[in-house]
């Protein structure tokens, strides 16, 4: 996947990646499935 995003290898996408987001992403997907579903206030009723 990081040689297809035109990153010469794993460890250069990762370096990069932490250096925009601060963490690796690993990390990243990990906090990203964390995040539930988020229902906007009053829509709970309808």
């Amino acid at each position: 996947l990081a040689v297809a995003a035109g990153y010469y290898d794993q460890a250069h996408h990762v370096r990069e990646f932490r250096a925009l987001t601060g963490m690796t992403p690993g990390a990243y997907a990990r906090e990203q499935r964390q995040v539930g579903f988020v229902q906007s206030p009053g829509e709970a009723d309808a």
